[in-house]
């Protein structure tokens, strides 16, 4: 990233999440605090939350050249607004960057939240080690997003849509998606997504399973419970987390046919079942992909956890003032 001292601003549901980072993407100081309600609530929280970090740094505004903002979308990198948000109501056309610019008196760019975890990946997680220059990420979450990386730039796209995975077709005339759309990637391997289709197997009395259990108890299960049951060698469950990994290793196929990436990397809540998703997947890779060449891909598990975003955005700020 260079010289410099950056802001990275993390907007979530619950909780904004603020670092300060050096200029090789070290954290020099990280904190947490809850997002709020309503966008002058909210944006008066990040910068709360902006100043917080500079402060438990060491450093004053001074010292700080740019802040990295990322947020959930839609949103038009662009203007910089949010153009709405699922996850935080009464937002609509939010002139979220330069808000925090002019509060904060520093350059700002605002990236989707999916994208801006990938390239904190990219830069100074799972894509640094071997230094690759195109990397892919699809985060498993309560939904699939992701981000693409190529020659070294993030990838936004025509209309900012660039890294929607979870709404590649992977199963024509599939199931109706909340999107529109059917078949969607994220209908068949989303968190929410794998408790459900288990729960749905189980409404066939005659199939047995150790997960009627947390079934009958919670009245719903979630991608854990399949996880633990699968691991622990129950049939149902081991059947369902075998069919998310399948539909996975295609989109990663169709993905390295349309990208050649050096890398794809998995992140999000189901993510941190480790090699017990990341085996499958590959197996499943290798054994669908074409027989022209072996695959010249890495695919493996995400590094940062929670402070990709925070270390995306900030990257992202100092990439902006590099550009300049």
């Amino acid at each position: 990233m260079g010289d410099g001292l950056y802001i990275g601003l993390d907007l979530g549901g619950t909780n904004i999440k603020a670092g300060v980072l050096n200029g090789a993407g070290k954290s020099l100081a990280k904190v947490s605090v809850p997002t709020g309600r309503g966008p002058d609530a909210v944006i008066a929280n990040m910068i709360a939350a902006a100043r917080q970090s500079v402060h438990s740094a060491g450093i004053t505004l001074d010292a700080i050249d740019a802040v990295g903002i990322d947020s959930p979308g839609p949103l038009s990198t662009e203007k910089g607004v949010v153009i709405r948000s699922a996850n935080l109501p009464g937002w609509e056309n939010i002139p979220l960057r330069d808000r925090i610019s002019a509060a904060l008196g520093k350059p700002a760019i605002l990236e989707n939240d999916a994208r801006a975890a990938a390239y904190g990946e990219f830069f100074a997680g799972a894509g640094k080690a071997l230094k690759v220059r195109n990397m892919m990420m699809i985060t498993l979450g309560t939904g699939v997003g992701g981000g693409i990386i190529l020659d070294g730039r993030l990838i936004r796209g025509h209309t900012d849509m660039a890294g929607e995975l979870g709404h590649a077709v992977v199963v024509p005339d599939g199931a109706l998606c909340g999107c529109g759309q059917k078949g969607c990637l994220e209908m068949y391997t989303a968190a929410s997504r794998v408790g459900q289709r288990a729960a749905q197997a189980l409404h066939d009395p005659s199939v047995t399973s150790s997960l009627r259990e947390p079934l009958a108890q919670f009245g719903e299960l979630s991608a854990r419970d399949v996880e633990d049951h699968a691991r622990r060698g129950d049939e149902l469950a081991l059947d369902i987390w075998n069919q998310t990994c399948r539909y996975l290793a295609i989109a990663c196929i169709s993905a390295v046919h349309w990208l050649d990436p050096q890398m794809i990397v998995f992140g999000g809540g189901m993510a941190a079942a480790g090699e017990f998703l990341l085996q499958p997947v590959r197996r499943h890779f290798e054994e669908n992909y074409w027989k022209m060449d072996p695959p010249a891909i890495v695919i493996r598990g995400a590094e940062l956890g929670n402070d990709a975003g925070v270390t995306g955005a900030a990257a992202l700020a100092c990439a902006m003032m590099h550009a300049r």
